[in-house]
């Protein structure tokens, strides 16, 4: 029986499951903060001791970070670093691979069931998409949590590809006189200001101190999910208006993804926060600004939309990435 472990490890929380000979054990599932442990390694111990399991064979790891080609691994959004070849030695694997964790995400969406899909807008209707053969076009995953994750699936003919990219670090634009008051505020400070600005926890708050700022107004919270809820509940109306931006800015950039794509065969939202917001994000112009393109907003707005509401997709992505025909994604160490 081969025990795999595998980890979707982000810039907050550490998430871990076993995979035994290919079948995902739920029971299994544990969120970790990785801020406890700056190495990754550690923590994973900590989970192998809590579950008590069998030694695992191979770890994969889907892991928030721009250096996933490298032994030494260091996450963009904290302070946590490990070695790849290190996993290997001290936990006796076979094998552990690590890779982008949208890339990751991207190969999860396509396998996750129904239930764990919320249909945001119907698009073209999947018996059409199957009729057309549009069932295997591209495919647009992107997701705000900690940071913005973007990716994309294309088919191969024989299996899905992902796209192995940044897309979260983009340039973001202003488009109203308001919207360039905030985005001159955040320069101010970070210079360049990109997506993950406004579409992350952190974004959230930055954007949320900034309109305080140019308002002069106090500020009065400083955790993303306080500002949400208050945007939610309509008691505060700094947290509202930054709301307002998250929803019209994801719904840009997913817009500008599904352009850039042409992905016909479907939009991703993932990510720790939208599924959170609840009615709030259904009722918000997220999808407006989505269709917002105009001669090419009837070619978007054919696009189904779906919400990913659990399944852990990056910990399947994670899993697949482990295929042969994946060897060329991240990087990998095996035994000696």
């Amino acid at each position: 029986m081969e025990s795999v472990l595998t980890g979707d490890i982000g810039g907050t929380n550490a998430r871990f499951a076993l995979f035994r000979d290919g079948q995902y054990i739920e029971s299994s599932m544990r969120i970790l903060p990785v801020a406890d442990k700056p190495d990754l390694a550690d923590t994973i111990a900590h989970y192998l001791a809590d579950t008590d399991c069998e030694p695992v064979s191979k770890i994969a790891l889907s892991v928030a970070s721009t250096a996933e080609y490298a032994n030494d691994m260091e996450l963009t959004n904290n302070n946590v670093s490990f070695k790849v070849s290190d996993l290997v030695e001290r936990f006796a694997l076979q094998q552990a691979r690590v890779v982008n964790d949208f890339t990751a995400a991207a190969l999860g969406v396509v396998s996750l069931p129904d239930e764990h899909l919320q249909v945001i807008h119907p698009g073209v209707q999947h018996a059409a998409l199957e009729a057309s053969g549009l069932n295997h076009a591209p495919k647009a995953v992107l997701g705000a949590g900690t940071g913005l994750g973007v990716s994309g699936l294309v088919y191969s003919g024989s299996h899905w590809i992902p796209l192995q990219g940044q897309g979260g670090h983009v340039t973001m634009t202003a488009q109203t006189t308001r919207e360039l008051a905030i985005r001159d505020e955040l320069a101010k400070t970070l210079g360049h200001v990109s997506a993950e600005r406004y579409l992350s926890g952190p974004g959230t708050v930055g954007v949320y101190e900034a309109i305080c700022k140019i308002d002069n107004r106090p500020v009065q919270f400083a955790d993303a999910k306080d500002i949400s809820a208050n945007a939610i509940n309509a008691s505060c109306a700094a947290c509202s208006e930054v709301m307002q931006l998250f929803c019209k800015y994801l719904g840009v950039v997913a817009g500008d993804l599904a352009v850039t794509l042409g992905s016909s065969g479907g939009i991703y939202i993932a990510g720790g926060i939208v599924p959170h917001l609840g009615e709030y994000f259904s009722n918000s112009e997220f999808l407006h600004w989505l269709h917002y393109k105009g001669r090419f907003s009837e070619f978007v707005s054919d696009m189904p939309v779906w919400l990913v509401t659990g399944g852990q997709p990056a910990l399947f992505g994670a899993y697949q990435s482990l295929e042969p025909h994946y060897d060329s994604y991240g990087y990998t160490v095996h035994s000696c």
